[in-house]
């Protein structure tokens, strides 16, 4: 072959490499679509139940996710519409986080457990900016919210852009939020003369210690409850952190309904019975209704 042909013929295949990248990378981007392209592995045996899905029971405990806020959506009615309308945003988040959930301990696939760790990221987030109490902005906030939810919405992306590079740290990286989270609901609790508030706080603390040792005994003691039979503690976390988020939502809007509109009446209640305060829904919701006045 000619010098002329040898030059032509590397310009063809030099022509194709582009094409061949564009490949490779689409090849990569589905494998982490992949059942089992995760690194993380709960205890629950894998495919002993249905062989669709990889983790039934880690499936199924997101039922709770998914149903109850619905009904928190109809019960905070009154609270979202004369208080603080972006509270159906935590409900719908938390929806999303159960979808997320499911899907990933369905498949154990890297983008279902990205999904399911970048939600959670949101969810607390979304709760900071909604509901941190003004008196503990920094000065140069003057207590604007508005501007407190674009710098919260700023860390917002930027954790998420982490939790994509690193998807091995996520875990370790999201329990510490719930130890600020505990730290101000005692400070606000130490605001409040309802026993009721105050009584519920202790239950959602306790619930929040729970369920954190279901999580960590889950992933670091996974030998010891297979030899026991019962590797279902990461099923128990779905339940109880839900529980413990829920009601971390319900404390905190009662805390910025007393702080931003005191003459409402803020009070909480017990769904479907208010005498049922160790079975029942708690929600918020007011004694007077009014227009709250714009920041």
């Amino acid at each position: 072959m000619d010098k002329l042909g040898s030059h032509c013929y590397l310009n063809f295949l030099t022509g194709f490499q582009p094409h061949q990248d564009l490949t490779a990378k689409l090849e990569s981007a589905l494998k982490k679509l992949e059942r089992g392209s995760s690194s993380i592995d709960w205890c629950e045996n894998n495919y002993a139940i249905f062989p669709g899905i990889a983790e039934f029971f880690n499936c199924i405990s997101n039922a709770v996710f998914i149903v109850v806020p619905p009904l928190l959506v109809y019960l905070y009615r009154p609270y979202a519409k004369n208080v603080n309308a972006s509270i159906n945003v935590m409900w719908f988040l938390l929806m999303t986080v159960g979808m997320c959930s499911i899907y990933f301990h369905a498949t154990l696939s890297l983008v279902g457990q990205l999904l399911d760790e970048v939600a959670i990221i949101w969810v607390v987030l979304c709760g900071v900016a909604h509901w941190y109490p003004r008196r503990y902005y920094p000065a140069f906030f003057n207590g604007n919210r508005k501007y407190f939810k674009l710098m919260v919405l700023a860390f917002t992306i930027v954790f998420t852009i982490m939790a994509c590079i690193k998807p091995s740290l996520n875990n370790f990286f999201m329990l510490p939020f719930i130890i600020p989270c505990l730290v101000m609901l005692v400070f606000e609790l130490k605001h409040t003369e309802c026993q009721r508030v105050t009584r519920l706080g202790r239950i959602n603390a306790t619930t929040w210690v729970i369920s954190v040792g279901c999580w960590v005994s889950d992933y670091f003691l996974c030998d010891v409850w297979q030899t026991l039979s019962f590797p279902y503690l990461h099923c128990m976390w779905h339940i109880l952190v839900f529980v413990s988020a829920y009601t971390t939502c319900v404390i905190f809007s009662y805390f910025d309904a007393r702080n931003e509109c005191p003459e409402m009446g803020p009070v909480l209640r017990y769904w479907p019975r208010d005498r049922w305060s160790n079975f029942g829904v708690p929600y918020v919701t007011l004694k007077c209704s009014g227009i709250k006045p714009i920041d």
